[in-house]
């Protein structure tokens, strides 16, 4: 009876463990939050409470203000800006804080045309992010 016991206790051990690894490997989306605007983010409650614009004017900067967490100082992202599917602006920053922090990623304004503008956030070959917004 008590080796049933322990036989069950150990298997129960187990799948939870297996069930809270198989939910950790393999995840790096470490983006919490990203709001593409006019305007930089630079602190947490403000871009936390940041409303997304739905379109954008040709001719104004834009500004991917996007909040990281579980990155490690150092850690490279790369933003990736393409107007009509064309890639426009490539560019890669690493953590300046420990675990968590903002990275700002903007497209200045002579290259902000109108059409489909698309912003990613990648780390390596992933893309963590992806948002799509109009500019007129």
């Amino acid at each position: 009876m008590i080796m049933c016991k322990r036989k069950m206790l150990f298997f129960v051990v187990f799948i939870f463990s297996m069930t809270t690894l198989a939910g950790c490997i393999g995840n790096t989306n470490t983006v919490e939050t990203c709001v593409l605007s006019n305007v930089e983010y630079n602190d947490k409650a403000e871009l936390e409470s940041a409303k997304q614009p739905e379109r954008f004017a040709a001719g104004s900067a834009i500004y991917a203000s996007v909040r990281f967490i579980e990155s490690p100082l150092g850690m490279e992202y790369t933003g990736k800006w393409f107007i009509n599917d064309n890639e426009i602006k490539t560019e890669t920053k690493a953590m300046v804080t420990n675990r968590c922090g903002i990275i700002i990623f903007p497209l200045e304004a002579d290259r902000v045309t109108a059409g489909k503008i698309r912003f990613e956030i990648r780390y390596g070959d992933d893309v963590l992010f992806s948002k799509e917004l109009y500019v007129q």
